[in-house]
């Protein structure tokens, strides 16, 4: 199954890595079959390869959503599983928050190479 931006967007949880700006507009997409839980295990180990802050991630509130799917250009997404269960991590880019294309590779290679 794919995902339009849109529907990322949507139908997801999206973590997000507010202190580290290489990481700008790039998110990891949770659903509840994974949670928060499988989140934080997931966060935890890019932390582990120096690819998340130390600082907690935070969450895109449902009523900024509307606003992300307006404003954001959509660069893709790529999947992993975490306990058999679907995530998916996905780049974005906004003029005010840039994606950072390296950081984004090394993203898709860990959650290629771990999940």
């Amino acid at each position: 199954m794919s995902f339009s931006a849109t529907e990322l967007i949507n139908n997801f949880d999206m973590y997000f890595d507010g202190s580290d700006m290489s990481n700008a507009s790039l998110y990891l997409c949770i659903d509840t079959a994974v949670g928060d839980s499988g989140a934080q295990r997931i966060i935890a180990a890019m932390r582990a390869k120096e690819l998340w802050s130390a600082d907690a991630a935070k969450t895109v509130p449902a009523e900024h959503k509307p606003m992300y799917a307006e404003q954001m250009q959509f660069i893709g997404y790529v999947s992993g599983k975490v306990d058999g269960q679907a995530f998916h991590a996905a780049a974005y880019d906004h003029e005010k928050f840039p994606y950072n294309a390296a950081r984004w590779q090394e993203w898709k290679n860990h959650i290629a190479a771990t999940y």
